[in-house]
């Protein structure tokens, strides 16, 4: 068993420092998760590492061992993910955005992931980037795609995102990923020390195929150093299939603990998300969408990657037993204190997120969407509210009195776009003053007959309480309807 301060050696470390002229430089976002930290302390001796992040607490770190430096930036604004890249030959992909990124965070995680790898896939291709690595689900074989939880269903639609560019990617496809401080790990080992009694639903008869976060690292230099293995999609399982049932009891088993278990022959997904997220102690954000996929028997196929790091596979009791402490508790997530720090940071700073997504009509631009909004609403509350459209900003005044509101001011890139139409939100009674400026983002996706609707960093002028009951729920009143109306329009 390790301790909690040194858990990350179970990393292969290699502490010698490169030759910074020769080596090549990796961009990597999520390099502070589990496996993002691991992947960089690991192959440290071979690359130079450029990691993004949005946490002030983080972009401090110094250069260390690690050999990485940190840039700072909000992965949902293009122009900074642009800026962070710069530099780097190739690029690691670990998004998935589960965790609140504001205080208050309107949208799913599909819609919120599908944002966030375009950014970084147009941002890539303007800098030069060579090769991405992407991190994935496994995807369960004969089920139709809209047959598949919204997990998986969000895993592909990033997967199709970044490979919509000429750069190679090449996709690792896992399942449940075990290692110190993974929310995976801790669910499972919490759930079993923390409940005498175990209801084991029908779903926890599902086959899955775990792997150990050392299995993705070796995947991931097998890619970076092997030109022919980029551009492909690999399935990586290094543990044996088993069941979620016999997961459970394989676990319980290590930890000395002797569960009773009641099997149950109905789902009961709801039930079960709630008392995962309570005796598992993992926040609701990552329960529900793995839960969703728990329906799936999800295994790895063969492949030529696969079969290169076989024989080193760390097997689910070495896993299990890498995971926890001297009281066989789980290790914690490496950046756990960060996490409270950035979360208290973020209720501080009282700024909003909202992702929509909408239907496209065929053959509409960013900007005939974002004109099209506008008009669309200017007659839907003309009662209220009188809305002016120029060329270089929109105006939104109330009608009696006579003030303005809102003040938003266009980018001057968005007039050489098709896809991107984006205004700063810099003026207004609406807007808190001597704050840095919010956006309001269009974003269209036509091979998905899509578009993204989002506002970024707004600071509402309103007091928090106040603005949470009326202007955040009117403006997810106003998405709802606009939907409807593209919908009929389409229709």
């Amino acid at each position: 068993m390790n301790s909690p301060a040194n858990y990350a050696n179970t990393a292969p470390i290699v502490s010698n420092s490169p030759d910074s002229q020769n080596t090549p430089t990796v961009a990597i976002a999520g390099g502070s998760g589990f496996v993002g930290t691991s992947l960089r302390i690991a192959l440290a001796h071979k690359y130079q590492w450029q990691a993004l992040t949005r946490s002030a607490s983080v972009a401090q770190r110094k250069h260390g061992a690690d050999n990485t430096t940190w840039r700072r930036c909000d992965l949902f604004s293009f122009s900074q993910v642009k800026q962070a890249l710069k530099g780097a030959r190739y690029g690691v992909y670990f998004v998935h955005s589960m965790l609140p990124s504001s205080r208050l965070v309107q949208g799913s995680f599909e819609d919120m992931d599908l944002q966030l790898a375009d950014n970084f896939i147009r941002a890539a291709a303007a800098v030069g980037i060579e090769h991405i690595i992407y991190l994935g689900g496994l995807i369960p074989e004969n089920v139709p795609s809209e047959q598949l939880s919204r997990h998986l269903a969000s895993r592909l639609e990033v997967e199709a995102v970044l490979r919509s560019h000429a750069i190679p990617v090449s996709v690792i496809r896992a399942g449940l990923i075990f290692g110190p401080g993974g929310s995976s790990m801790q669910m499972l080992i919490n759930l079993v020390r923390n409940l005498p009694i175990m209801f084991l639903p029908q779903w926890t008869q599902s086959f899955t195929q775990s792997t150990d976060y050392r299995d993705i690292i070796r995947a991931c230099e097998r890619l970076l150093d092997d030109p022919t293995l980029q551009g492909g999609t690999y399935d990586i399982g290094g543990h044996r299939p088993m069941t979620y049932r016999k997961m459970i009891l394989a676990t319980a088993a290590i930890l000395n603990r002797k569960p009773l278990t009641l099997d149950l022959p109905l789902n009961i997904i709801g039930i079960s998300r709630f008392w995962v997220s309570v005796f598992g102690k993992v926040p609701p954000d990552l329960v529900n969408p793995l839960l969703d996929s728990l329906k799936h028997t999800l295994l790895a196929r063969p492949n030529v990657l696969q079969s290169q790091i076989a024989a080193a596979a760390v097997p689910f009791e070495q896993s299990v037993q890498d995971a926890i402490d001297d009281q066989a508790k789980p290790l914690p997530h490496p950046r756990i204190r960060e996490h409270r720090k950035d979360n208290q940071l973020l209720k501080q700073a009282k700024r909003v997120r909202s992702i929509q997504r909408v239907p496209l009509p065929r053959g509409w631009k960013a900007q005939h969407l974002a004109h099209a909004y506008f008009r669309w609403l200017g007659s839907h509350a003309e009662f209220a509210l009188n809305i002016h459209i120029f060329p270089h900003n929109i105006s939104i005044c109330s009608k009696t009195p006579q003030l303005e509101l809102l003040n938003m001011r266009l980018t001057p890139n968005s007039l050489k776009q098709k896809r991107r139409y984006s205004y700063i939100i810099d003026a207004g009674l609406l807007v808190r003053k001597n704050e840095t400026a919010g956006r309001f983002d269009f974003i269209t996706f036509p091979e998905n007959e899509c578009a993204i609707i989002a506002i970024h960093d707004y600071a509402p002028a309103l007091p928090w309480w106040v603005y949470q009951y009326t202007q955040a729920n009117l403006h997810l009143l106003v998405m709802t309807a606009f939907r409807e109306f593209l919908n009929k329009m389409i229709r």
